[in-house]
């Protein structure tokens, strides 16, 4: 009685732990799991020391990383669940005997065939809440995998307006428009600036919502935004010191959001440093 207890709750509390940690990670815009933090965090610090190769592929590992444990959560919190039920619980097929396998691997096929919704119907349940239980798990199975593709899926449009935010810095700097911004018309260079904050502020966004793609690395310079925010900083010096009002007003803005986005990679990634010129340094360094 005690086992079966024991095991029933131990099954649910790592059920109910596993789909809080996907409810943080996908629906919550502010938070995540501690499960998918500590992977997405612990893959990008190991991959760190192994070369670029190895860094440039610490997101993609660390997302797919995040999927399977996930999958193996359910997976193993319905095999408790149902194993104090096996084999008395389940009805097998003609040939096939139960007392041949261990009985926590029994179960834990059982979950895998329901979580997975293959179904093969080897194996059937006949106690009426494991009968209950086991759609229950197909329709968790289900929504997992469509949670899953969807929050793959979600990563790289946020991808694509970093880096090409980072790809239009670049190319204004090769340009020179920080430097020859007061060349400009005034209004024209206020909307340009004005452009360049509304980019930031739609980066700083999609840190907060999306912060697992912090940790994936640019594959080449000119979309590295860490290398590209300089350009950023020039360009609101340079307007703030404007005798034209709404060019200062403009640097105002694109200032404040670089001090936005900064304390987001203080407060959410452990950028070091004490001024917003260290946290984009250490950012730049992250993404190098």
């Amino acid at each position: 009685m005690i086992w079966t207890v024991g095991s029933t709750v131990l099954g649910v509390a790592i059920i109910v732990y596993g789909l809080m940690d996907i409810f943080l990670t996908l629906l919550h815009p502010h938070a995540r799991g501690r499960m998918t933090r500590g992977i997405v965090s612990g893959v990008w610090r190991l991959t760190s020391g192994l070369g670029p190769r190895a860094r440039a592929a610490s997101g993609p590992i660390a997302t797919l990383a995040v999927v399977l444990a996930w999958a193996a959560a359910q997976a193993v919190g319905w095999a408790l669940v149902y194993l104090p039920h096996v084999p008395e619980g389940f009805l097998y097929n003609e040939g096939i005997d139960p007392d041949r396998y261990v009985d926590f691997f029994e179960a834990l096929y059982v979950s895998l065939v329901s979580l997975s919704t293959v179904g093969f119907g080897e194996v059937v349940p006949t106690e009426p809440i494991i009968r209950i239980l086991t759609p229950v798990q197909a329709v968790i199975g289900f929504a997992l995998l469509t949670a899953s593709a969807t929050w793959l899926l979600q990563l790289f449009p946020t991808l694509g307006r970093r880096r090409t935010t980072a790809l239009s810095l670049t190319m204004l700097g090769r340009a020179g428009y920080p430097e020859r911004l007061h060349e400009m018309d005034a209004a024209a260079a206020a909307t340009l600036v004005h452009g360049v904050a509304q980019q930031i502020a739609a980066v700083r966004v999609d840190l907060s919502q999306s912060p697992e793609s912090y940790y994936f690395r640019e594959g080449e310079a000119p979309t590295s935004l860490g290398r590209a925010l300089p350009v950023a900083v020039a360009l609101a010096h340079e307007a703030l010191t404007s005798p034209h009002a709404d060019l200062a007003m403009a640097g105002a803005v694109l200032d404040d959001a670089l001090e936005d986005l900064g304390a987001c990679l203080r407060d959410n990634f452990g950028a070091r440093g004490e001024s917003r010129a260290d946290f984009i340094e250490s950012f730049a360094r992250d993404h190098a």
